[in-house]
């Protein structure tokens, strides 16, 4: 696998994730989770991936969402 495989698969796992992490948060606001620790904490990993794909856009690596 070169590196750009590499960056790509990367990439697409961050995708994913993020995707994946905003519909727990989803779920956990509509049964009225908000104030527990695996929210809060499944919103400060979204949040870190908001960032990374925030450079990527800002370097026009990808597309704004």
């Amino acid at each position: 696998m070169d590196r750009l495989e590499k960056y790509e698969s990367a990439l697409k796992e961050i995708l994913n994730e993020y995707d994946s992490l905003g519909k727990e948060l989803q779920k956990l606001r509509q049964e009225g989770k908000m104030k527990t620790t695996k929210f809060r904490e499944l919103l400060g990993k979204k949040l870190v991936y908001s960032m990374i794909l925030d450079i990527f856009i800002k370097y026009e690596i990808l597309d704004k969402k």
